[in-house]
């Protein structure tokens, strides 16, 4: 009798397995030390952002994508087509696709998005945009107020990622904060600002752009991006396996992680650029000469050697070398000439003290403050740049500041250097951080010029082709090279460090490391 139990209590267990669901597969979890020049983000509205954040790209679908092959994909607009004169777009857009909140994308969308831009700080973006007309639910025509040879760039940037027009108007000042909804491959989990931000996979995503094989959704369950300012933090982490990739990875490092079998560095075509900026209405950088004194006291090829371990070049212009608009003639360049630069701060007025300072008639010192973000490469900078300008008479404090410190410096006016950098792979970045209607950020010059101001509406709005474009920029920019605003010093290359269970296509055409090339990505 008590074997027979047992047999049937054996039995029933073997049921009871055999017709329980299987077990949940194990959840894929990316963990990812973001850009630290991302700590700074304040939203995820796209319309509204001034920083922005690599999670814009897979929270978002846009309408166009750039490939890494510099070709134009389909986003959200299926196909497109631009009249002869320039003056109207067509474009089909994907049926199908839904907002994470359930509401549909449709030309109603598309038309309100494009003058909803107009109201945000990227509105230039769709400024060449006169009016949107609906031929159908899913087709629009674009007509211009003129020509724009760049309009497939723009629509292909984080800035024009497209929220849901109804989660938009219903949370209105909380969207981008508390609710972010987009369409893309993942969703809005979580954001603690400084701590870390978690997107989990949109399982009904399958609209994938062009440029990547998998259309959705993605095999990976959740991404979590964490802020960790602490470069040799980040790196620790990395090694032992709680990071799967490393954001700007700094040149200290890419030795030790290329020596680790573990451990893999990835390189993608530099789009940042290294500078210091004056601000032009803090006496006495009013001054061109001695602007032109201190910039000429940078020498480029000795950060980039002693700072960077020579990985990357040299900056001489205000634009990535990559940008045709990039390519001045050599005497407009700004480089490294130390008796130039003593020669222009006497010229302006400022002799040789006995302890080497630099004074003015009246014995005013040459003293200068200096802002760089509290990260090594931009403090290790500031003070290769603090010793290059006291050779020539200037003296310089240094103060370290997170992000977004800089920039309530920046909106006030109350600086005088900055040591910063950009990343962007378009000459318009000149209008972004030149136009005078923008004073304190990101015009941290504080510049205003009626003549910079007339080459940059030209280059913005007055270009019919491509190749007009550049000239017209090229022009701007050799304009604003000689009123010498920045100091530029140093072009990186764009390196990521990724943790041995990442499994990612070698040859991916998209730009970005975490673009929308994460639906091609798998866990070990």
């Amino acid at each position: 009798m008590k074997q027979t139990v047992i047999r049937i209590g054996f039995i029933l267990l073997i049921l009871i397995f055999a017709l329980a669901p299987a077990q949940a597969k194990a959840q894929k979890t990316v963990y990812a030390a973001g850009d630290p020049n991302e700590l700074g983000v304040t939203t995820f509205n796209p319309i509204k952002v001034e920083l922005s954040h690599e999670a814009m790209y897979i929270l978002f679908d846009r309408l166009i994508e750039w490939g890494l092959d510099g070709k134009f994909y389909p986003g959200l607009v299926e196909s497109w087509s631009v009249s002869e004169d320039g003056m109207t777009w067509t474009m089909n857009l994907k049926k199908g696709v839904r907002f994470h909140d359930g509401s549909p994308f449709n030309s109603e969308v598309v038309k309100w998005f494009l003058k909803e831009m107009e109201t945000g700080p990227s509105s230039y973006m769709v400024g060449a945009v006169d009016n949107v007309e609906i031929t159908g639910p899913y087709s629009v025509l674009i007509h211009m107020k003129h020509p724009d040879p760049n309009m497939l760039y723009n629509f292909s940037q984080s800035f024009m990622c497209v929220p849901s027009m109804e989660a938009y108007k219903k949370y209105g000042e909380e969207f981008g904060i508390k609710y972010v909804v987009g369409s893309g491959p993942y969703k809005f989990e979580s954001w603690s600002p400084g701590n870390e931000l978690v997107l989990v996979k949109n399982p009904d995503y399958k609209w994938g752009p062009g440029h990547v094989k998998n259309k959705g959704p993605a095999v990976i369950d959740k991404v979590v991006y964490k802020d960790i300012k602490e470069e040799s933090t980040r790196f620790l982490e990395l090694k032992t396996g709680k990071l799967d990739v490393v954001f700007a990875v700094p040149t200290m490092f890419i030795d030790k992680i290329e020596k680790d079998k573990n451990l893999s560095i990835v390189q993608l075509p530099g789009l940042t650029l290294y500078h210091m900026i004056m601000n032009t209405q803090s006496p006495p950088l009013d001054n061109l000469l001695v602007r032109k004194g201190i910039a000429l006291a940078v020498d480029q090829e000795s950060i980039t050697k002693n700072v960077f371990a020579s990985a990357g070049k040299p900056a001489y212009t205000y634009l990535i070398d990559s940008l045709p608009s990039s390519k001045v003639d050599p005497k407009d360049e700004i480089r490294f000439d130390p008796e130039g630069a003593k020669a222009a701060l006497d010229k302006a007025g400022w002799k040789m003290g006995p302890d080497g300072v630099r004074t003015d008639k009246d014995g005013n010192r040459l003293k200068l403050k200096m802002l760089a973000k509290n990260e090594s490469s931009y403090r290790r900078s500031a003070e290769v740049i603090q010793a290059q300008l006291a050779a020539v008479g200037i003296e310089t404090e240094i103060n370290l500041m997170d992000p977004s410190s800089i920039r309530a410096f920046y909106k006030k006016g109350e600086h005088q250097l900055a040591v910063r950098s950009y990343e962007w792979d378009n000459a318009d970045i000149l209008e972004w951080f030149l136009n005078s209607k923008r004073l304190g950020y990101p015009n941290a010059c504080m510049w205003h010029d009626n003549e910079s101001d007339y080459l940059m509406q030209k280059a913005m709005t007055r270009s019919r082709t491509q190749e007009e474009r550049i000239q017209n920029f090229k022009e701007y920019h050799t304009y604003v090279l000689n009123q010498v605003l920045w100091a530029p010093f140093y072009l990186p290359d764009k390196v990521f460090a990724v943790g041995k269970r990442l499994v990612y296509p070698k040859d991916s055409l998209d730009r970005r490391f975490m673009g929308m090339g994460v639906l091609d990505w798998d866990l070990k």
